[in-house]
């Protein structure tokens, strides 16, 4: 087959042997005329010439595609010199799992088994230049309106725990908020000794003050392998429901923690994760003599198993940790700590879908919503003696699709610790978490809602309150995607 080089060179060469012949023409005292017909003879033949280099470029631009396609044996979801290839949904990371929408979209950022993404057609990834790294730019901006009809206590996020007790009266309040606003950097690596390499990062704005960032994810996963900070491998990251309200149901296992894990398939949609995490012993009590000092004797354990479906997913875990703190006798007690986490969520009717997790152990309170940071992962039981606090945490929600750009969802969630005798009346005992919503799409990435949660918080000595609140939230996602069109 002539190449593009030589068809040019093909003219190039014509071109010089009729010029000799125009000279020669001229010599001899040819007529404008037979000039003339020259010209257009030679105007044909350019035409031909030009006819045919268009068939010859369009008949070798498919022979260029193969060189973009992955290597055999090439494990999905790995960048190539350009954009990867288009793959299909992953057994390991199945179609209701990639395809679940959430006002949050946490599960974007959820570490996946051999690095294979969510979305395998990688909209709105683009090559860095000079380089095989691939990168997406991700996150949204959101803007919070919120109404509390009795005081709420975050003003942000509806945290039952955070109520005041007692509760005031006919006193409202309201709040606009940008904090949820997050960034994010996707950053997928190609290497020949360990396949895939992914960096994730990730920060919004609600650190210590109004609109201080914070960061929320840092990680790198090479061959299953990660290290840095993200979801505990305690909770399941596809367990978050469709909820305006940032802080999501009271009784859900959700945080993000520094951490070591590795990830083994078992079989084609089953997997095995291990992870070492920083320890915390969240711990608070207090005398009148004597505030507990708190300490970690060794990393938290988790262990995780998972099962994805057509419909859905499946997974059970479980925690292991050491809880430990001096006491008001100046001597050191430690407890063991533990607890499981079994969530499912599944396909109904056409897209519509339901969650369903359960949570309890002793020493669990730090990684539940509404009591992680309440210092209740153990008490005293004694005045020489640690208990570690029973909890459990439970969550439902259901999502029902009106239509294909209208949706709601529905959610329950309930949280309780069972304290000691020497707790103190006003420690936290149990709380409920209520939501409902409706959600629009408009087209494109802008989504539009408007949420009713209500809640209520019971302390130890009987104490309780309750708050309803009214919250409408507008977010558009950074990276504008109409998959109506793929």
């Amino acid at each position: 087959m002539i190449g593009r080089r030589s068809v040019w060179l093909t003219i190039v060469f014509l071109a010089a042997c009729l010029g000799p012949a125009n000279a020669q023409s001229d010599d001899s005292s040819q007529t404008a005329q037979e000039l003339r017909k020259e010209l257009n003879e030679m105007r044909e033949q350019m035409g031909r010439l030009q006819t045919r280099l268009d068939q010859l470029e369009s008949n070798q631009a498919p022979a260029a595609a193969p060189s973009a396609a992955p290597a055999t044996g090439q494990q999905q979801g790995t960048a190539q010199n350009t954009l990867p290839q288009q793959q299909g949904p992953s057994k390991q990371v199945g179609e209701a799992t990639a395809t679940h929408q959430t006002f949050s979209e946490d599960s974007t950022a959820a570490p996946r088994y051999d690095n294979v993404p969510l979305d395998p057609k990688y909209h709105g990834f683009f090559r860095l230049a000079g380089t095989q790294t691939i990168l997406k730019i991700g996150g949204y901006f959101k803007t919070d309106f919120i109404y509390d009809l009795k005081p709420g206590g975050n003003t942000d996020s509806f945290i039952p725990s955070s109520f005041p007790i007692p509760s005031a009266l006919s006193v409202n309040n309201s709040t606009i908020s940008i904090r949820p606003t997050r960034l994010s950097l996707d950053f997928r690596v190609p290497t020949t000794q360990v396949g895939e390499v992914r960096f994730y990062v990730e920060g919004d704005l609600f650190g210590t003050n109004a609109t201080t960032p914070r960061l929320r994810h840092a990680y790198a996963q090479a061959k299953n392998f990660l290290v840095g900070q993200t979801f505990t491998n305690f909770m399941d990251p596809d367990g978050f429901p469709d909820t305006l309200d940032f802080q999501g149901p009271n009784g859900m296992v959700n945080l993000r923690n520094p951490q070591f894990r590795y990830g083994a398939a078992l079989g084609p949609s089953t997997t095995l994760y291990i992870s070492a995490e920083k320890p915390s012993s969240d711990i608070i009590f207090k005398t009148p003599q004597f505030s507990a000092q708190p300490n970690a004797p060794s990393p938290d354990g988790a262990i995780r198993l998972r099962q994805e479906f057509e419909g859905g997913h499946f997974q059970v875990s479980g925690l292991f940790r050491s809880i430990a703190a001096f006491l008001p006798n100046g001597k050191q007690d430690s407890v063991f700590g533990w607890g499981f986490n079994a969530s499912l969520g599944a396909k109904t009717i056409d897209k519509d879908n339901f969650i369903l997790a359960a949570a309890a152990g002793h020493g669990l309170s730090r990684y539940i919503q509404d009591t992680s940071g309440l210092g209740i992962d153990a008490e005293p039981a004694s005045a020489t003696a640690l208990r570690s606090t029973p909890a459990i945490g439970v969550e439902a929600s259901y999502q029902h699709y009106w239509t294909k750009r209208w949706r709601s969802s529905a959610v329950y969630s309930y949280a309780a610790v069972d304290n000691t005798r020497l707790a103190t009346g006003t420690t936290y005992n149990h709380g409920t978490y209520t939501a409902t919503n409706l959600i629009w799409n408009p087209g494109g990435s802008l989504h539009l809602g408007a949420e009713f949660l209500y809640g209520w918080i019971v302390e130890q000595n009987g104490g309780k309150a309750n708050a309803p609140r009214i919250q409408f939230s507008a977010k558009y996602t950074f990276v504008k995607v109409d998959r109506d069109r793929d």
